[in-house]
C-alpha cells in the first residue's frame, strides 16, 4: 500500500545500520554512504528487532473488559467510552483520532515479512538451508499479522461470510505492488498456504525468543484453523504443536520463589526475581503488546476491575501472582499490576495448543480427553490447597469451562476476543458482556457490530493503491 510504505519506508530499514529510500522500487536505489539489506544476518536483523512484534490491543481489552478505566478516565476519549461501554449507537469511525496505529503498525511490520520473503533466498554469506529457514519464520510472522488484523476489522469467517470483504492482502514490499481487499476467503486460504509452505523449514529452536519455531508454525495453523471452525484440523495441529514443544512453565514454583515480594501489601509494578515472560519454556514465539499503553505505564500489568477480577477461582495464580486489590485516595477500586515484566501478549505459547485441543476433543465427543488437556495447565496455575480438576457432563459443559479457563489464561490478549467471535458466528456458545458501573449495567451482545472495529477515517483517506471499503457501519 503506497501510503503505508511512504510513511514507513525511510524508518523501514534503520535496523542494524540498514536504511532504504522511498523510491518506486526501493531495492533498486542505494542511497550515497548508506547500504539496503544483502547479506543473511541483514535480513535477520529485522526479525530480531523488538519493535516489529506489537500488536496494538488496546481497544479491544477496553472492549472485553480486561483493562480497567475509571469513570473519569473513560471521558478523555470519545472511542474508548464507546467501545467500554458498549454504546452501539456511536459512530466508531467518526470519533477515531487516534486508533489507527492497529492498522499501520500491522502493515508496516508486513512490509519487513514481504521483504524477506521475496528476497530472502537471495542472501549472500548463507546456506540454502538459512535461507529457507529465514522465509519460513517471515512466513508464519506475515500470518500471524494477518490474523490479527484480520481479527480485529474483518468480520469473523464463516460460512456465510466468506465473500466478504476482509483486509488489503499484500504480497510484496514494492511501493507499486497491489494491495487488494480480500475477501475472508481468499485470506484465511492464504494464512493457510503461507504456513504449511513454512512448517518444514522451520527450526526445532529459535535463535531468540522472537524467532518462530517450527511448534509456532503448527500452533499459528492450529489458531487459523480454530478460527475457521476446522476443529479436526486444528485439534491435529495444535496436536503436533505440543509433541514440538509441550513445556508448561510453573507458575507455582514462581508463586513460591517470589512469595516475599507478591505478598508485600506496600509493593506493586517491580521487577521480579526472574522473568516468567522472557525466560519460559512454553514461549513458541513472543510478540509483545502495544507499544502506546505499556510505555504510559512503564510497563507491567494492565489493571483489571473487581468484577473481571472475580471471574478467576481462588488460588489462580494467573491473579493473585500478578494482580492485588487496590483503592485509590479518591476510593476508586481496582487491581493493580504486582510486576513490570512484560508478558508475551501476542505471541504463541503452547498453554494455548492445549485449550485448543480440548475444545477439539470436546467437541469430537472425547470428554474427559478434553478435560484433561486443560487439567494439564491448569495443575501448574493453581496453589495446590485450592486447584480442583474441572469436570463436564457433556459437550456443551465441556466446551464452556474450556472457554471460560482460557480466557482467565490468556487475559489482555486478542485470544479470548477471536474465540468469543467465532463462537457468537457460530451461535451455539455464544458471548453476551456485561460491565455494571455506578450502578448501571451495560450489554454488548453476541450479535452487536461492535465485535468489528471499523477502519479509522485516517485509513480510508489514505487507501494506497486500492480503495478500501469499510467492514462495519459504525
Amino acid at each position: 500500500m503506497k501510503h503505508i510504505y511512504k510513511k514507513f519506508i525511510n524508518a523501514a530499514l534503520v535496523v542494524s545500520g540498514l536504511f532504504a529510500t522511498s523510491c518506486n522500487d526501493f531495492l533498486n536505489e542505494i542511497p550515497k554512504g548508506e547500504k539496503i539489506p544483502q547479506t543473511w544476518e541483514d535480513y535477520n536483523a529485522f526479525m530480531r528487532n523488538k519493535n516489529l512484534s506489537y500488536f496494538e490491543n488496546e481497544q479491544i481489552l477496553f472492549l472485553m473488559g480486561d483493562y480497567f478505566r475509571s469513570p473519569s478516565a473513560l471521558n478523555s476519549s470519545e472511542l474508548t467510552r464507546a467501545n467500554y461501554l458498549f454504546l452501539e449507537d456511536v459512530d466508531r469511525t467518526a470519533i477515531n483520532t487516534g486508533d489507527y496505529m492497529a492498522f499501520y503498525s500491522a502493515y508496516e511490520m508486513m512490509f519487513y515479512w514481504n521483504l524477506i520473503i521475496e528476497e530472502g533466498m537471495n542472501a549472500t554469506q548463507a546456506t540454502d538451508q538459512q535461507r529457507r529457514m529465514l522465509v519460513a519464520q517471515a512466513r508464519v510472522l506475515r500470518a500471524m499479522t494477518y490474523h490479527y488484523i484480520a481479527n480485529y476489522h474483518a468480520d469473523q469467517y464463516c460460512e456465510a461470510t466468506l465473500n466478504t470483504l476482509s483486509v488489503p492482502l499484500v504480497t510484496s514490499a514494492s511501493v507499486e505492488a497491489p494491495s487488494p481487499q480480500a475477501t475472508l476467503q481468499q485470506l484465511y486460504d492464504f494464512m493457510v498456504s503461507d504456513l504449511l509452505a513454512a512448517i518444514p523449514d522451520l527450526p526445532d529452536r529459535g535463535e531468540t525468543i522472537v524467532h518462530p519455531t517450527k511448534a509456532a508454525g503448527y500452533g499459528m495453523l492450529a489458531r487459523v484453523y480454530l478460527s475457521m471452525g476446522r476443529y479436526a484440523d486444528a485439534g491435529k495441529a495444535a496436536s503436533d504443536a505440543i509433541k514440538e514443544n509441550g513445556n508448561l512453565y510453573d507458575w507455582v514454583k514462581f508463586y513460591n520463589d517470589d512469595k516475599e515480594r507478591i505478598e508485600d501489601t506496600s509493593t506493586f509494578n517491580v521487577a521480579t526475581s526472574v522473568n516468567p515472560e522472557i525466560d519460559n519454556p512454553e514461549n513458541y514465539v513472543y510478540h509483545a503488546s502495544s507499544s502506546g499503553y505499556w510505555a504510559g505505564i512503564s510497563s507491567g500489568s494492565l489493571t483489571l476491575s473487581l468484577e473481571r477480577a472475580a471471574r478467576f477461582e481462588p488460588g489462580d495464580i494467573r491473579l493473585i501472582g500478578k494482580w492485588r486489590y487496590y483503592k485509590t485516595a479518591a476510593g476508586i477500586e481496582y487491581y493493580r499490576g504486582l510486576y513490570a515484566n512484560e508478558p508475551n501478549y501476542g505471541g504463541i505459547r503452547a498453554a494455548e495448543m492445549y485449550y485448543i485441543l480440548a475444545e477439539c476433543q470436546a467437541r469430537d465427543g472425547k470428554i474427559s480427553e478434553a478435560m484433561e488437556s486443560v487439567n494439564k495447565v491448569r495443575r501448574t496455575r493453581f496453589l495446590p490447597e485450592y486447584y480442583t480438576p474441572l469436570q463436564a457432563a457433556d459437550k456443551t459443559e465441556a466446551i464452556n469451562k474450556i472457554i471460560d479457563d482460557k480466557a482467565n489464561e490468556f487475559i489482555q490478549t486478542q485470544i479470548p476476543f477471536c474465540d468469543y467471535r467465532r463462537l457468537n458466528k457460530e451461535g451455539i456458545y455464544t458471548r453476551t458482556l456485561t460491565k455494571t458501573i455506578d450502578g448501571v449495567t451495560y450489554t454488548l451482545r453476541p450479535e452487536s457490530h461492535m465485535w468489528i472495529f471499523p477502519y479509522p477515517a485516517k485509513v480510508l483517506q489514505n487507501p494506497g493503491n486500492n480503495p478500501i471499503v469499510q467492514t462495519v457501519n459504525k
